[in-house]
């Protein structure tokens, strides 16, 4: 019995100094990670975005062939050219509601147009305004996909 008793006391836990310096090397990865995590995270809701804005696209050149002209509005391309508008993924707003892509007709009757994002600095779709170098992207028939300040 005396010896089971004597290995419990030399058998210590770890000190006050070694769980502080573990919990501070946890503190220093975890100062690196995180933004770095965020970066990506927002880097893929850009290429999402720019993803859907193709795809808006490609529904409006299907409308245009059938009809000689683009919509009014991206709803009437539903549901004969598009199952459903796509929701920004960097502000969750439904297309055309002001918070995440805008369409809007140039031209009389429609002959042109222009897809947008709405992202602010520090506001509405920020981080992903932040990844994409401080800009907005734009799509348009002829140029394609381009960032706009």
């Amino acid at each position: 019995m005396c010896r089971f008793a004597r290995r419990f006391r030399n058998n210590r836990g770890f000190t006050l100094i070694e769980l502080l310096i573990v919990v501070a090397i946890i503190a220093i990865l975890a100062a690196i990670l995180i933004p770095n995590f965020l970066r990506a995270r927002a880097q893929s809701q850009v290429a999402a975005s720019k993803g859907n804005m193709k795809n808006v696209a490609t529904a409006l050149e299907s409308f245009f062939a059938d009809n000689a002209a683009y919509p009014q509005q991206a709803t009437s391309l539903q549901p004969d050219y598009t199952r459903s508008l796509p929701r920004d993924p960097c502000t969750g707003v439904v297309f055309g509601m002001g918070g995440g892509y805008l369409y809007s007709i140039v031209g009389n009757p429609g002959t042109d147009y222009v897809l947008r994002t709405n992202w602010t600095n520090g506001g509405t779709g920020g981080p992903c305004y932040s990844a994409n170098g401080g800009a907005n992207i734009r799509y348009t028939p002829g140029g394609g996909l381009e960032s706009t300040p």
